[in-house]
């Protein structure tokens, strides 16, 4: 007997103890419980899907940096602004700002540095006074007077002219006094009156200024006598006229503005000038 039949006897059975209603066939019953079998798969399959779906969307989120962190909240109202910094934020200069450009410090092609010369025709600049430490100027020595150009000395002859000689004639030592704002040349050695000699400038109608033996006048605007020192060697002028060497008159006594200033003189120390 198949399991149709005997479940089919065993409904009637049952139907009978009851005694009312009909009982369906076992094909229906059968029928019946395939279909909730196969809805129950389906709802089966169904909640499969959706687990794997929210499966995947879990791990979205985890790689994802994981879960969104919660927001604090606060008691509602106004927020106040954030402090400000007490110290001012570096700024770069911008168009409008931009860093000075420091000057030019060292000479360029239109820059040139001047300084002294040599041999330069110009006459000298400086102060005529005596210089710190410059013992021959200090009216306490007496020098022997020679021309850069030359190999004589300047001598005071006994006509009376200042003249270069080559031997020991006339007066060759000669004292550098301090006078004012400038020098009296004074002979070391007196005259042959006994008195002193000093240079002074003199004059003769258009002839050029000479320097002659006159006796010393402290006074005299006329045996005053500029000095300048020009690196080892020394300019004399009177009033702006320097004493030059003329090649047909000798020594002589010429404007800066008339000629070049070409000579210079060396003082030779020879020793403390006599009292």
């Amino acid at each position: 007997m198949s399991s149709d039949n005997q479940l089919a006897d065993a409904l009637r059975a049952l139907a009978g103890h009851g005694g009312q209603g009909g009982v369906p066939a076992a094909a229906d019953v059968r029928r019946r419980g395939d279909a909730r079998r196969r809805r129950r798969r389906a709802a089966s399959v169904s909640l499969a899907a959706l687990a794997v779906v929210a499966l995947g969307a879990g791990v979205a989120l985890a790689g994802s940096g994981g879960p969104p962190q919660p927001v604090p909240i606060g008691p509602a109202g106004p927020t106040s602004a954030p402090a400000a910094s007490p110290w001012p934020e570096p700024t770069s200069p911008g168009p409008d700002r931009l860093s000075p450009t420091p000057e030019r410090t060292s000479p360029g092609p239109d820059d040139t540095a001047s300084g002294p010369t040599g041999g330069t025709s110009d006459p000298p600049t400086g102060s005529s006074g005596p210089p710190v430490g410059d013992r021959v100027l200090s009216g306490q020595r007496q020098v022997t007077i020679v021309r850069v150009a030359a190999e004589g000395g300047v001598s005071l002859l006994d006509d009376g002219r200042l003249a270069e000689v080559d031997g020991d004639e006339g007066r060759q030592l000669f004292v550098f006094a301090p006078q004012g704002d400038g020098y009296q040349i004074r002979a070391a050695e007196p005259g042959p009156d006994g008195t002193d000699t000093c240079w002074e400038v003199r004059s003769s109608g258009s002839e050029p200024l000479r320097v002659e033996a006159a006796a010393c006048a402290p006074d005299e605007p006329r045996q005053r006598f500029t000095v300048v020192r020009d690196g080892s060697a020394y300019a004399i002028s009177s009033q702006s006229a320097y004493l030059q060497h003329s090649p047909t008159r000798g020594l002589i006594l010429e404007e800066a503005g008339d000629a070049p200033v070409t000579d210079r003189f060396r003082l030779v120390d020879n020793g403390s000038a006599p009292d």
